[in-house]
């Protein structure tokens, strides 16, 4: 079982506050200081008396108290989600709270904004680093040895011959050694790079179909689309590789993609 709990603060926050843990996260007046999101991931059993895998307020107390200082300090060496992913390893495993022996905190997801996201598991260590794109394209579902009505009670509605729309959300992340001198994988405007030449570029305003040549013989689905994007950015980055890929059609739809 995995808990995961979600943190929210102002990055200017009064310090020593007791705030309730809202979307508001720690009051703030006038409320224009950056707002950050912190989620800590646990595993393990759940346990029986309590049906808890771990007390939420004490995982709440926890990370104000050992995360958002380091996060939100204005001096000091660069942040090092490491360091910080074993400080509150180490105060989670002294708590007071009813977290089983075999269960422990997995890893820390730091949202810097809605696009970017950084994630560090406490078992290697390697950190992983989200960024969100997006492109809009048409496509058409459609298979060439099918019959006309065949394909029309396949595709529905993404079978009509003028083809539709998608506004595509692109999540891309790498996984890498954070750099010892900026605590990062990567740099973003490397990362944008990147991903604006190899997909945004091609992908935006265009029919899939007609004008991106994977999908010639390939069917544009989701499915397919993120396994085209995954092909096209496998092997681009320095110091670091490629984890994922994940691509969102619709608000409920998306496809996700990390190599055979």
């Amino acid at each position: 079982m995995r808990l995961i709990r979600e943190f929210r603060f102002f990055h200017d926050a009064p310090r020593g506050e007791k705030a309730i843990n809202s979307w508001a996260g720690t009051t703030m007046n006038p409320p224009t200081s950056a707002f950050w999101v912190i989620r800590a991931i646990l595993e393990g059993e759940i346990d029986r008396q309590s049906g808890y895998l771990c007390d939420i307020k004490i995982i709440d107390d926890l990370v104000r108290a050992n995360v958002q200082p380091v996060i939100t300090r204005s001096n000091g060496p660069p942040l090092s989600l490491r360091n910080v992913c074993e400080e509150l390893q180490g105060a989670l495993a002294n708590a007071d709270c009813p977290v089983p022996r075999n269960g422990s905190l997995i890893a820390l997801e730091l949202h810097l904004s809605p696009y970017t996201r950084v994630r560090v598991g406490r078992r290697n260590f390697m950190v992983k680093l989200t960024q969100s794109f997006e492109f809009a394209a048409s496509h058409r579902l459609n298979c060439a040895n099918l019959s006309e009505s065949e394909n029309r009670r396949l595709f529905g509605k993404c079978n009509y011959p003028h083809g539709h729309g998608h506004n595509y959300i692109l999540e891309v992340t790498i996984e890498g050694e954070p750099n010892e001198r900026s605590g990062g994988v990567l740099d973003l405007p490397s990362f944008d790079r990147v991903v604006r030449e190899r997909v945004i570029d091609p992908f935006d305003h265009r029919n899939l179909n007609v004008e991106c040549a994977e999908f010639a013989d390939t069917n544009p689905t989701v499915e397919n689309i993120a396994s085209v994007i995954w092909q096209r950015l496998t092997g681009a980055f320095t110091n670091c590789r490629l984890a994922s890929v994940r691509v969102w059609e619709t608000a409920k739809t998306c496809a996700e993609y990390g190599g055979e």
